[in-house]
């Protein structure tokens, strides 16, 4: 009799803590694919939020990060083939240059990248300045712990070029065409305490001849 107590007590056990013991193993994948969702990798996260909903079909927040990969997803977010995402990511210790020619700094951020990743990350830079620009437009920075589109977007801006990222590689343009205003007919109301000035009184220029 104490035998037949024991074993549907041991039975009685195993029933109650199996469904807990799914539970948290649930929570576990659960916050793997909350980990992934917030670095972006929505593809592997989704396989896990999708797991997570066949042990446990009314957990509400892993259905509503399911949804949101969902549609970051459609929306072809993500680092997959983001190169400016995936150089985001990768942060250089420390930027150190006083007057140096922009495409040595080009060359050595790309070689700093590779070295940093392990040869994972590869970035190309395209230069389209002539050789004399090249060498003679100098680059004075210094930053700590930046992270690489960071450091590439001051370069940019000290270099006056214009930086474009394309699905294998940097454009560093420093020739861009300067985008015309859009012409518009709205007069731009006046600043508070001024008056704006009457079509009849405004003043024109006049050629003289003698």
């Amino acid at each position: 009799m104490k035998t037949i107590l024991a074993i549907l007590l041991t039975v009685s056990t195993l029933a109650t803590f199996t469904p807990l013991l799914a539970q948290t193993s649930a929570q576990a994948v659960y916050n793997q694919g909350v980990a992934l969702f917030n670095e972006e990798k929505y593809d592997e996260a989704l396989i896990l939020f999708e797991q997570v909903l066949k042990a446990s079909p009314n957990f509400v927040y892993a259905r509503n990060y399911a949804a949101r990969c969902k549609s970051a997803l459609a929306q072809n977010l993500g680092p997959k083939n983001d190169l400016e995402g995936r150089l985001a990511r990768v942060i250089i210790p420390e930027i150190a240059f006083s007057d140096a020619p922009i495409g040595d700094v080009l060359d050595y951020l790309a070689s700093r990248c590779q070295e940093l990743t392990n040869g994972e990350t590869v970035v190309n830079f395209i230069y389209k300045g002539t050789p004399e620009q090249r060498k003679g437009t100098l680059i004075t920075l210094s930053l700590r712990s930046v992270p690489l589109a960071e450091a590439i977007k001051y370069v940019g801006e000290l270099g006056r070029s214009k930086v474009k990222y394309e699905p294998h590689a940097v454009i560093i343009d420093p020739n861009f065409a300067a985008e015309p205003a859009p012409a518009t007919t709205e007069t731009a109301a006046p600043a508070p305490g001024f008056a704006a000035p009457s079509p009849t009184t405004t003043p024109t220029s006049k050629s003289t001849f003698p």
